[in-house]
């Protein structure tokens, strides 16, 4: 019996590079949509960027979900340039971007293949940030759907918790009736996916291919570029 019998992911950034599907959702967005057609893309798109990285704090503390984020997401960016939107006029916006961000979530073979390994001797489970109405979506997308049947995908949006939020953690090990030093978590954000990890009990994978320096003293098992550099660990 191997050392971890369940191993747990984040997903955006994790199982697939999120952040190019969202630059590419956002650029052609941007450029087609009404509202943004006739600004400059890079300049909104940097706008957006930082609005949301400012507002994603505020979701982690609970002081907005993720309807309320998207808006202001939004309005506050368009403010920049001197327009004003109502809170049903975002609603369209992102129904373009969120297609156009999944048509961008392609599969990948190494992870298909280096999940399907895994999943040989171990429980595979998913605990991510975000809403609910696109990580299944991106899963069916990436080929891995198979892997983390629905009782297994552990969504900030529906547990009403984000990480690092001990109580997330907590759910998923209750849920899977796992003993926390049985669990593996691998991710690639310091605060939710290894230290929010290790005070759960975990042992934690930092997913690091930028070589970013970590924010505390926690101690992952290893630190990886890429995740079928998992597959010697376990």
């Amino acid at each position: 019996m191997p050392a971890f019998t369940t191993i747990l992911f984040d997903l955006d950034d994790t199982l697939f590079d999120f952040s190019a599907c969202w630059e590419k959702g956002m650029h052609q967005t941007i450029a087609t949509h009404p509202l943004t057609a006739d600004l400059d893309g890079k300049e909104m798109q940097e706008a957006l960027r930082r609005h949301g990285d400012a507002l994603w704090i505020d979701v982690i503390a609970q002081l907005y979900d993720f309807t309320q984020y998207r808006q202001l997401r939004l309005q506050r960016s368009l403010a920049d340039f001197g327009r004003h939107i109502e809170p049903h006029q975002v609603d369209d916006f992102q129904r373009a971007y969120a297609a156009a961000c999944m048509d961008a979530v392609q599969p990948d073979q190494t992870v298909q293949a280096t999940i399907a390994k895994l999943a040989e001797q171990h429980t595979l489970g998913i605990v991510t940030n975000g809403p609910e109405d696109m990580a299944f979506i991106k899963l069916e997308r990436l080929g891995l759907s198979s892997y983390f049947p629905k009782e297994r995908v552990f969504i900030s949006e529906l547990i009403g918790f984000h990480k690092p939020d001990p109580r997330i953690y907590a759910t998923a090990v209750q849920e899977l009736q796992v003993q926390c030093e049985r669990v593996l978590f691998v991710g690639d954000t310091w605060d939710a996916d290894v230290a929010g990890a290790i005070d759960a009990g975990f042992s934690a994978v930092w997913i690091n291919p930028r070589g970013k320096e970590p924010k505390s003293s926690h101690k992952p098992l290893a630190v990886i570029e890429r995740l079928e550099q998992l597959l010697p660990l376990v």
